[in-house]
C-alpha cells in the first residue's frame, strides 16, 4: 500500500466506488474500529499499471484526506505491523505482510515524500476564468 485515509474522511463513498482493486472498505468494516474508510495495505497497488494517479485521491472531495504511506515491501514490514494503524488480513493463518506478498507502488514517489500524513493530492492553485 502507499495510501492511507486519515480522520478527515467524511465517509462519502467516492473512493470506495473507484478503487480498481477493491482495497478500500467503509467505516463499518474498518478493522481498526475507527469511523472512517480504510485502505487495506495488502491489496492497494496505488493504481500502478491501471491509472496515472491513485483514483481514491483523484475523486476525494476532502483535500488532504488521502495521504501517501510507505511502499508495501519487506523493507517496511515493521511499519505495517503497527497494530494501531493497520490490521492486516490473513491467509491460511499467516498475516499478509509485505514479506508474504510485495505490492506494486509508485517508484517515482521518493520515500522522504511518504509516511502517514504526506499528501497525495494538493489544493488546486487559484484558477482564473477563461475568456
Amino acid at each position: 500500500m502507499a495510501v492511507i485515509i486519515d480522520d478527515k474522511c467524511i465517509t462519502c463513498d467516492a473512493c470506495l466506488q473507484v478503487c480498481p482493486v477493491n482495497a478500500i472498505v467503509d467505516d463499518s468494516d474498518n478493522p481498526t474500529g475507527e469511523k472512517r474508510y480504510y485502505v487495506q495495505p495488502e491489496k492497494c497497488v496505488e493504481c500502478v499499471g491501471i491509472y496515472d494517479d491513485p483514483q481514491c485521491a483523484a475523486i476525494c472531495p476532502s483535500i488532504g484526506t488521502i495521504t501517501w504511506d510507505m511502499p508495501f515491501t519487506p523493507e517496511f514490514e515493521e511499519h505495517f505491523l503497527n497494530g494501531e494503524i493497520y490490521k492486516l488480513g490473513e491467509k491460511n493463518g499467516k498475516l499478509k505482510t509485505p514479506s508474504f506478498r510485495k505490492k506494486k507502488f509508485r517508484e517515482d514517489i521518493p520515500v522522504e515524500d511518504r509516511g502517514v500524513g504526506r499528501l497525495v493530492e494538493e489544493e488546486p492553485e487559484e484558477l482564473n476564468e477563461a475568456g
